[in-house]
């Protein structure tokens, strides 16, 4: 039956792969080309603002703008979104807000790569890969560093498509026709205006003052944001392409024999768990708080202690990634038990470590050095715990660590940290848990701790650091960009500046 010929059928269809003449070319939708133009304005925006007031509102709002515009992208795209998606997209959104809320430019380059790897990231998982699953480090790095290159000049078809055809074409000729025509129309009649009424005249001059000058600056500027848009629409224009996928199996790269590894790490577990023993005896040693050895004990070995965790960390990685395992891919009891013997040493250290930093805090105050750290000891601490709880249960360990560091990061970009460390420092001096106050530590803090300085000012002390600390952000609050580094903890500090003139 499948070989009879009838006047209907007895043509040679053409191979899958050729695509027909004209009918299978397909027509770039209208929402394509908008978001094309829209991100050429994102890179200018990114090269002209957000670069160069690096750690202001311009890179929060650079991220916010580029996350609505791969999600009205994606929506138009009728791409596949899960729940869980859904809510990573809105947890980047709120971070890229950082800069309104945190008036640290460190925290908020910070927060801003961290949006930059989600948005990315998010893309990579609605192209096929599984979100937080056991390959979430490759498609990561394949979503920054590999699938924005596979669409990379495709935002120049799609932006001057919106040129093709004689109706758009013409649409798009009469709105050029009709700013060039608003140009010289409004400007007469807002001078018109501004000569007609002082009121009216003074807020135009300073909406005028505030706009940018226009100088040979813009023209790198702009050469520089094409690849950047050409960067942030390939992301978006390979979400339809479909992910890398991983052989199943073994991995060929599992090649160390497991009694290499454990006899590697036994000494290390040996002397970690002597030394824990010798930090816990001294730390209840009555002699360390009746002197100056106190300071010595806590100030002595911290950072060696953080890299000591980190190291380990490593050494967990690479001994879970590279040994060799059981059929079916299982891991050996061995490797199990020096896992959870290699992450309670490094817990006891961690908790050495800081216990010492909270006997420096105690003695000295806080620094944003001494809190930076001590967070990143304990965010240390949580991803051992869930690394000694994967060894005995099966369950999606990434979305657990994301979770348990979205929620940690969360801390350090909307909690104000510098503003927390001013009014424990200053409330530890008064009560006299410290016996001086290094004010001019406040410096490193900011605007977030001019609000704690002025009550300190207020309540009746005295000295020629705190006068010289308040003047010197009375000079930067006048002489910065207010629009460029507003946030709230500098707004605040604005109001407390004015209460003391």
């Amino acid at each position: 039956m499948d070989n009879i010929n009838t006047p209907n059928n007895n043509f040679e269809q053409a191979p899958s792969d050729i695509p027909a003449p004209s009918a299978e070319k397909s027509k770039i939708p209208l929402y394509e080309a908008i978001t094309a133009w829209v991100l050429f304005i994102l890179g200018f925006i990114f090269t002209h603002f957000a670069f160069v007031y690096a750690g202001g509102i311009w890179g929060g709002i650079f991220w916010f703008l580029y996350g609505i515009a791969g999600a009205v992208f994606v929506k138009f795209k009728k791409l596949p979104v899960s729940k869980l998606q859904v809510i990573t997209f809105i947890i980047a959104e709120i971070f890229s807000l950082s800069p309104f809320f945190c008036a640290d430019a460190f925290i908020n380059f910070l927060s801003a790569c961290f949006v930059f790897l989600l948005d990315f990231y998010l893309l990579t998982t609605i192209s096929g890969a599984d979100i937080f699953g056991k390959h979430f480090v490759l498609d990561a790095l394949q979503g920054i560093f590999a699938r924005p290159f596979l669409s990379f000049a495709k935002i120049f078809p799609s932006a001057f498509s919106v040129f093709s055809g004689t109706k758009r074409f013409r649409n798009v000729l009469f709105v050029l026709v009709g700013i060039v025509l608003a140009i010289p129309l409004t400007s007469i009649s807002v001078t018109l205006l501004m000569s007609s009424d002082d009121i009216f005249n003074g807020y135009m001059t300073d909406i005028i003052k505030s706009l940018p000058r226009i100088s040979f600056r813009i023209i790198p500027e702009i050469i520089f944001a094409v690849p950047i848009s050409m960067y942030l629409f390939g992301a978006l224009a390979s979400a339809e392409k479909k992910s890398f996928s991983y052989r199943m199996g073994e991995p060929e790269y599992r090649i160390l024999p497991p009694i290499a590894g454990y006899v590697a790490v036994s000494p290390m577990c040996i002397f970690y768990i002597f030394y824990i023993c010798i930090q816990i005896s001294r730390i209840f040693n009555s002699s360390l708080n009746t002197n100056s050895k106190l300071s010595d004990f806590a100030r002595n070995g911290f950072f060696e202690l953080v890299f000591i965790a980190v190291l380990n960390l490593a050494v967990i990685v690479l001994m879970q990634t590279f040994t060799k395992r059981l059929a079916d891919d299982k891991k050996p009891a061995a490797l199990k038990v020096y896992t959870v013997l290699l992450c309670a040493c490094t817990l006891g250290i961690i908790t050495t470590a800081l216990v010492k930093m909270i006997m420096y805090i105690n003695e000295l105050g806080m620094t944003p050095l001494r809190v930076y750290t001590s967070w990143f000891m304990i965010l240390l601490a949580v991803i051992f715990v869930i690394v000694i709880v994967m060894q005995f249960a099966d369950f999606h360990c990434w979305k657990v660590m994301f979770i348990a560091f979205t929620a940690m990061f969360a801390i350090l970009c909307f909690g104000d940290i510098n503003g927390q460390i001013a009014r424990y420092n200053i409330s530890a001096y008064e009560s006299g848990m410290i016996e001086e106050l290094d004010v001019g530590q406040l410096g490193e803090l900011g605007f977030s701790a001019v609000s704690p300085a002025v009550s300190l000012k207020e309540s009746g002390y005295s000295s020629l650091a705190l006068d010289s600390f308040l003047e010197n952000m009375k000079k930067e609050d006048k002489y910065s960009d207010k629009f460029a580094y507003f946030s709230i903890p500098r707004a605040i500090a604005q109001n407390a500046l004015n209460k003391i003139g």
